[in-house]
């Protein structure tokens, strides 16, 4: 592959909290020149096949992949898995108890909130997620609509963030755990966007546990960022991957395309994928 050819690994669909239909992310991603796209929904994997027959017709490239949401020291700490055996019924079946445990996180936030004076439906949270991964951007969607605040940023400061009255955990998935699923569907463990943890303490004891990479490259991220990031994963040996975690405008105005990838950290994933499974 030529050095001009870039992907975006990090784009979120409606199938999760994203605005985004599957082929939209590949006609954008193809639109602006983009080599390979990666659909990284939030424990779900159920926008790929769409975006793969879109890409199939477009000549652009999907990469299969889901960002697993993880507790770790009882912090939100959310680890990508890419080149998946996405079809797989096991894995299929794990997703749906996942997505199930996130509708009945949505109805005790939902209680929360009604304990404050607050009412909004169950019903109106599930339309808006279409059928994806429920989580708290559709419920901050919710609480905007009803005029209980005026942006999504002020439901989250106010009402749904860390530590505000109506908060809930998500169902414990330990990094341990994602990190086997990962392995054992054949695929190609990376934190993401580093950034938004206390890096220094996740990170090593995630090295020990065999993470396999970093997004090193994230619109969250500066350059002092990202050079201190590169190092890391140079150092121990990570992986490298980015993308622009775009969300299709629910999660603040990052566009399809404002990480640009070269193709060679892709076939470095791949490369990886082959020397993990030998039968593939």
């Amino acid at each position: 592959m030529e050095n001009s050819q870039y992907c975006d690994l990090h784009i979120h669909t409606i199938f999760s909290d994203g605005l985004y239909q599957p082929e939209e992310v590949v006609r954008k991603a193809k639109e602006l020149g983009f080599s390979a796209v990666g659909i990284a929904d939030h424990d779900s994997v159920d926008g790929i096949e769409r975006a793969i027959i879109e890409g199939e017709k477009l000549k652009i490239e999907v990469i299969p992949a889901c960002e697993f949401s993880c507790l770790m020291e009882n912090k939100d700490v959310h680890i990508l898995g890419y080149l998946l055996d996405y079809k797989n019924q096991s894995l299929i079946s794990f997703l749906k108890r996942v997505q199930e445990k996130r509708i009945e996180r949505a109805e005790r936030i939902i209680g929360n909130l009604s304990k404050q004076g607050i009412k909004i439906e169950i019903k109106r949270v599930l339309e808006i997620a279409k059928n994806g991964a429920v989580g708290r951007p559709h419920i901050a969607q919710a609480l905007l609509e009803e005029g209980y605040v005026s942006s999504i940023e002020e439901a989250f400061m106010k009402f749904i963030g860390y530590h505000c009255p109506a908060y809930v955990p998500k169902m414990e998935i330990s990094p341990n755990e994602a990190l086997k699923i990962i392995r054992d569907f054949k695929g190609i463990s990376v934190l993401a966007h580093p950034i938004s943890y206390d890096f220094e303490k996740i990170i090593f004891p995630l090295i020990k546990m065999g993470i396999l990479g970093i997004e090193v490259y994230h619109p969250d991220h500066t350059e002092y960022h990202n050079q201190y990031f590169l190092e890391i994963a140079k150092k121990y040996n990570l992986l490298i991957t980015g993308g622009s975690d775009c969300h299709g405008g629910r999660k603040g105005k990052i566009s399809i395309g404002e990480i640009k990838l070269p193709y060679s950290y892709l076939e470095n994933l791949r490369e990886k994928k082959r020397q993990l499974f030998l039968d593939i």
